[in-house]
Formats: C-alpha cells, sequence, structure tokens
C-alpha cells in the first residue's frame, strides 16, 4: 500500500489536537513535560524525510561546502587586538595541545611506521576501489594516493610481512603501480529533502594512514581526557538530561564544525610535529564537478579518518581552558559530571558557556543557535532530547518506502507513546495499514517487524528448544564468494582478482568470515525467516549505555494492547 508523508503528518495532527495538545511553536515558560513532547513529535517526524537526492540538495550542499572552505582560508587572528582574559584562554588551549601531543615529553607519532601499527581501512568508498571491503580495496583494485612517499612508507612497512608483500605484488600485475591522485573527490549522500550531505572521497592509501593516525588520536583522548569515542554519547546525554534538571550545564552544538577547522588556524594552535603529521596524510585539494579542483584550506573533511577524533581533542581543549580561566575544578584534565565532549556536541558548566561560545566563535567556528541551550528545561546532546529531565525526543522519519522503514516508525512512535503518555493511536494504525503483522519482541532490531508483548502473540511453541516461534523481516545481504582459485562476485557487481596472499591477510585482518566477504550496499534486500524466543519480554538494563530514559515497560505493554484492542 503507497503511503502519504502529508497524510502521516496529518494523523499526527489529529492525535495532538484531539489530545489538547500543540502542534508547532517553541518552548514556552510553564510549558508542561507531555506539551513540549508533543512540539518535539510534531516538529520532528518528517524534518529529516528524504526522498532521494537532486541536481538541487546536491548544489546547495555543494555551495555550503566551498563557503566553508573558503571561510577557512580566510581566519586570521590579530594577537594584539585581544584582551588579557582571551589571551590568558588561549594561552592555556595551546599548552593543552602541546601536552596532548606530547605523552610524558616526547610525540605521540614519531614514524609513519607507528601510523601503520594502527592502520585501518574504513567501510566507504575511496578513489579507484572496485568496492568497498578491506579485500577489494587493498589487494583487488588500483591503489591511489596523494603522494608516492607514502606509497614508498607502505611498501618498506609491508615487507616486513611475507604474505602482505606477495599481496602487494600481486595486485601490482593485475592492476598496476599506484597513481598519484593529488586530491580528493567531493561526492553527496542523503540528508533531506532541503540539502544533500558532503563527503569526500579520499585516496586509498591516504585513508589507511588517516585510520592508523585517528586511532592513535582516540586512544590520547581516552587516556588524557577520559573520553572514548565508544561510551561517550551515552555519558552525554546523561549529563545533557541532569542540565535540564539543574539547568547548571550548556549544550552547544556547532553548524558544519568538521568543515571549519581551518589549516591556518591549527597553524596557529598546534605544536608543529602534530600539524605535520595531519598534513603528510591528508588530501591538499578536493574534485569539484564543474569547478574543478579546489584547494583545501580546512584541515580535513567528513570521509577523513582523523577528522572525527581532531574535533574531539580542539573542543575538548577549549573547554578545559576555560574551565582553567573560569577557577571550576575538573577532575584535572577528564571528563566528568561537569562537562563532555563528542565530536562537535559540547556540554559545559552554564558559567563558562560564554567562554567557550567566545574561544569557539575566535577559531572560526559558528555555534548553531538552534541547537544550543544554555537556559530554560531543555537540553540536546547526541540524538537525545530532555525537558525538565525527561526524554521528549520526537521520531525522525528517514524514509518510508519500504516495510522494514515503517516498521521501525511504528515501534519508534510506539515508545514515544509510552514515554510521555501521547496516544498517537490514528498515526501508528495508518502505518500498521502498510505493512505485514508480524510480532516480533521488543529487544529485536527495530526494522524487523512489530514490537509486541508475548500477551499479544497467538502460543506457537518449538518443540525442540521449548521456545516461542515468530517470524521477521531479516537482512539478506549479497555476498563475496571464495572459491578454490577465484572469487565469485554477485550479479552486477565488479570482478575481483584472485589474490591469495590477500585473502589471507584479510582473513586474518577479520574481514572474512565463512569463505565470503559482505557486501555494503545502499539498498539492503530483506526476507521473512522463522525465529525462535526463548525468553520473549525484555530485560532493562540499568546500565547508562542501555538506558531508555522514561520507558516503562508495563506501560509500553498497556500502549500496544490498546493499540490492538487486546485486554
Amino acid at each position: 500500500m503507497a503511503i502519504s508523508p502529508f497524510a502521516l503528518q496529518q494523523y499526527l495532527t489529529e492525535d495532538l489536537l484531539d489530545q489538547g495538545l500543540p502542534i508547532s511553536g517553541d518552548f514556552w515558560p510553564g510549558m508542561t513535560i507531555r506539551q513540549a513532547a508533543a512540539v518535539s513529535v510534531s516538529t520532528s517526524l518528517l524534518k529529516k524525510l528524504s526522498t532521494g537526492r537532486s541536481k538541487d540538495t546536491d548544489a546547495r550542499a555543494q555551495e555550503k561546502f566551498l563557503a566553508c572552505n573558503a571561510a577557512c582560508g580566510d581566519w586570521s587572528l590579530d594577537v594584539s587586538s585581544l584582551d588579557t582574559k582571551t589571551e590568558v584562554i588561549l594561552g592555556s588551549l595551546r599548552r593543552i595541545l602541546d601536552d596532548f601531543w606530547h605523552k610524558e615529553g616526547y610525540p605521540l607519532v614519531d614514524s609513519p611506521y607507528y601510523v601503520l601499527d594502527q592502520c585501518a581501512l574504513g567501510p566507504g568508498l575511496t578513489i579507484g576501489c572496485h568496492g568497498n571491503d578491506f579485500y577489494t580495496k587493498l589487494f583487488s583494485s588500483p591503489l591511489s594516493v596523494s603522494d608516492l612517499s607514502l606509497y614508498r612508507w607502505y611498501r618498506s612497512y609491508i615487507s616486513r610481512v611475507p604474505y602482505w608483500e606477495e599481496a602487494e605484488k600481486c595486485r601490482v600485475t593485475s592492476h598496476g603501480d599506484p597513481y598519484v591522485v593529488p586530491s580528493s573527490r567531493l561526492s553527496f549522500v542523503p540528508k533531506n529533502d532541503e540539502i544533500s550531505r558532503c563527503i569526500c572521497i579520499e585516496p586509498t592509501l591516504n585513508g589507511l594512514f588517516q585510520l592508523g593516525l585517528g586511532r592513535i588520536l582516540e586512544k590520547r583522548l581516552h587516556g588524557m581526557f577520559g573520553i572514548s569515542l565508544q561510551s561517550q554519547p551515552f555519558k552525554n546525554r546523561a549529563l545533557a538530561r541532569l542540565g535540564s534538571i539543574t539547568n547548571s550545564l550548556a549544550t552547544l552544538d556547532l553548524s558544519s564544525a568538521s568543515d571549519s577547522i581551518s589549516l591556518k588556524m591549527l597553524r596557529y594552535l598546534l605544536p608543529s610535529s602534530f600539524l605535520y603529521e595531519l598534513e603528510r596524510y591528508r588530501a591538499p585539494a578536493v574534485e569539484v564537478k564543474g569547478r574543478g579542483t579546489v584547494e583545501l584550506h580546512m584541515v580535513s573533511t567528513m570521509g577523513n579518518g582523523f577528522t572525527f577524533p581532531l574535533q574531539t581533542i580542539i573542543f575538548s581543549a577549549v573547554v578545559l581552558a576555560c574551565l582553567q580561566w573560569r577557577g571550576i575544578p575538573s577532575s584535572s584534565t577528564r571528563a566528568s559530571e561537569l562537562w563532555s565532549v563528542f565530536g562537535d556536541d559540547i556540554i559545559c558548566p552554564q558559567a563558562c558557556a560564554s567562554d567557550v561560545v567566545g574561544i569557539l566563535t575566535l577559531l572560526g567556528f559558528k555555534v548553531n543557535q538552534d541547537k544550543s541551550f544554555v537556559e530554560g528545561p531543555f537540553r540536546e546532546s547526541c540524538g537525545s532530547d530532555f525537558f525538565m529531565g525527561s526524554d521528549i525526543r520526537g521520531v525522525y522519519v528517514k524514509t518510508l518506502r519500504t516495510p522494514e522503514a515503517r516498521y521501525s516508525v511504528i515501534n519508534l512512535l510506539a515508545r514515544f507513546s509510552t514515554k510521555t503518555g501521547i496516544r498517537l493511536r490514528k498515526t501508528i494504525r495508518y502505518l500498521l495499514n502498510t505493512v505485514e503483522p508480524l510480532f516480533v519482541p521488543p529487544w529485536e532490531d527495530f526494522s524487523s517487524g512489530i514490537h509486541v508483548p508475548l500477551s499479544l502473540v497467538d502460543p506457537l511453541f518449538d518443540v525442540e528448544t521449548q521456545s516461542q516461534v515468530y517470524w521477521a523481516r531479516v537482512p539478506k545481504p549479497r555476498k563475496i564468494r571464495i572459491k578454490e582459485g577465484r572469487v565469485v562476485v554477485p550479479r552486477g557487481c565488479k570482478l575481483r582478482a584472485y589474490n591469495p596472499e590477500g585473502l589471507l591477510v584479510s582473513f586474518l585482518q577479520g574481514s572474512i568470515h565463512s569463505a565470503s566477504i559482505g557486501l555494503r550496499e545502499e539498498f539492503v534486500r530483506y526476507r521473512t525467516k522463522r525465529r525462535v524466543a526463548p525468553s520473549w519480554e525484555w530485560h532493562d538494563s540499568s546500565s547508562y549505555e542501555s538506558r531508555d530514559y522514561g520507558l516503562d515497560w508495563e506501560r509500553w505493554q498497556a500502549v500496544l494492547e490498546d493499540l490492538f484492542e487486546r485486554t
């Protein structure tokens, strides 16, 4: 059944108005949690809906990217005009970054060998590669690099690993010597119907080094600041919730932060050896369709393997420098109940928020006023919204094209209704009429079916396991199969060369399982599969990593039973 985003929004509006709740507007003094949640879900529902990229959305993204790059090139700092306060904070900032880079007095990196010890390749495409998996990028594709000196370091490094060296010789036989690509390539992915998201496709070997350096920076982030990029989002959410209750913490968000890290600014801010390592592995230019090669004034972009940890480092140091100026104890230098940073999601004491904003602006960053909160009962960080301590995060629909996407929206709306007490019967039932009624346990993937309590499921037991039987939609990814003397690719994919030593290295690296390599594709096929559940109901954990703020499972059961009119 076809589904209309307009109709979905209309049903939501009717649900809210039937309960006397607002459907738009800003938060106002005296607003109840329930009213705030209604505004949140009404404004969020179709905000991120993407019906696909277009020339217009790509053009807007490209224009924004080029504007950020130009601003990075224009960055300057007139030291003589700074007041005493700013001078002291900037001095502290530079000292903190120097301490970060010089662990026990020595630079974090003194050789590309150390970077290659940490090397990795992400799941995205690189220039010239025939696929996005580790084996295809390094052993079954032409090898691209911005500077041949990186290839010489690479060859010298792998010469100590006999199988890897033989794999590279085999690759050269099939695809030739590496070729120099002095620039990355600007590309686009869907974001919403207003604008696309920019991402730069890097040369393959640059990506290898960038992720290696990124891992080194991540480890130092944890060692010096206590920030783990794996768990930090959960800590940010906990602090955002606290800030919405006590009004003592501010949450700050930046616009286009990853595209605003000016190379000129870093030349002022960072130790020279730190900057040297960043420049060594970055692409110095970007290929822009219709514009040719454009010099990059930003140090790196989304798509570069060290961009995210680098911005986390810079913003953490800014917060610490401002805390020191205010004389606020900060648990030495480690993130604590006072502050936290994850990418451009910044949390700091309200008392120094204006200082942080001032320094960030001076460094060329723009604070997103619509998503930054210093006063009032609302705070937002890392995908969670809190109003007076309650999670009022709305539901963001990114696509409605597939049944699996609609299952996800149904489950999210049901949980939103549980947390907030806002009934969304018309909205959810409209979606239910467009999908097959597959009832699955609440711990299943959101796209697998409709999460329901056991009370709504017809009993059907598997005798052998004494478990409840159910059917779920599960991904059916295509795979590259490894056969005797050949590599078999699915229909429509580029052929892969057979490189036995490369396959061995990839197996040891962990990207080959059951004699196959998984393909990462934009459109995933699904199938309905029989499954069993030894325990159906959800067993909630009290750890902050898995806490679902405000979700009472007995209330959730009542919401679903009411939705299906079963008591």
